[in-house]
């Protein structure tokens, strides 16, 4: 076993062989995480993990994309449903081979929640009603495909895209089962900090990393993408 650093960060590697490679990315952790607030979103996900996040020594066979449709009620503009499609369509345009996009859904729901302080103009009003959006199925599929494809040896290396200490149990899983499999664990999270990643998922990796906005900079789609009518929204 060796070490290499790239980009200041240390990646394992097996006697200078090609490690088999398979990227699990996490898409609403690393929205929320790095790319809601920036003008970065039109992202070629696979170009930045082949070109820029990992080693020459790692060989990418495949990067699952988990995510899932937004509901138009749930969005201050109504065409980011739109633009999300866009997104997604783009991302399998450019990267048939290597891509594949997994979708979960949305849950919308209205419950009553409790005041933490009261409204000066209505001080009798203790309850309201609200609207509570929540994403499914993403962290679980992520991590049975995160299980299974080790047991179906389809990675030597996986590396997973996320911030998300709900995903512990399956990185805990995998090298416990699994211990000769390397797990590297990108946070998208600004900060170049590493004590600001989940020290949940730390525990059980075998390197870490924080994505570079530099790096999310080099890795943005075509503006319009190659024999298709596919571009890059006009606002996001």
């Amino acid at each position: 076993m060796g070490r290499q650093a790239t980009f200041g960060w240390l990646c394992l590697f097996r006697d200078d062989k090609i490690i088999k490679t398979v990227v699990y990315i996490d898409g609403y952790n690393l929205y929320y995480g790095l790319l809601r607030k920036s003008k970065l979103k039109w992202l070629d996900v696979v170009e930045l993990f082949k070109t820029h996040v990992l080693d020459k020594d790692a060989h990418v066979t495949q990067v699952r994309y988990y995510t899932a449709p937004v509901l138009g009620r749930m969005s201050d503009d109504p065409k980011s449903t739109q633009r999300q499609r866009q997104y997604l369509q783009a991302l399998k345009k450019v990267n048939p081979q290597l891509l594949v996009i997994v979708e979960g859904k949305i849950l919308a729901t209205r419950p009553y929640q409790r005041l933490v302080s009261p409204i000066p103009e209505t001080p009798e009003l203790k309850v309201v009603q609200v609207y509570d959006f929540n994403e499914k199925k993403t962290d679980v599929n992520l991590a049975v495909d995160l299980i299974t494809d080790a047991w179906k040896e389809s990675y030597e290396q996986a590396v997973i895209c996320s911030n998300d200490s709900d995903l512990e149990r399956a990185l805990a899983a995998v090298k416990m089962d699994h211990p000769h499999l390397r797990v590297g664990v990108v946070a998208p999270i600004p900060s170049g900090d590493h004590r600001h990643i989940s020290g949940d998922l730390i525990r059980h990796a075998d390197w870490k990393k924080t994505l570079s906005l530099s790096h999310i900079a080099k890795s943005q789609l075509p503006l319009k993408i190659p024999n298709s009518r596919i571009q890059k929204p006009s606002s996001w």
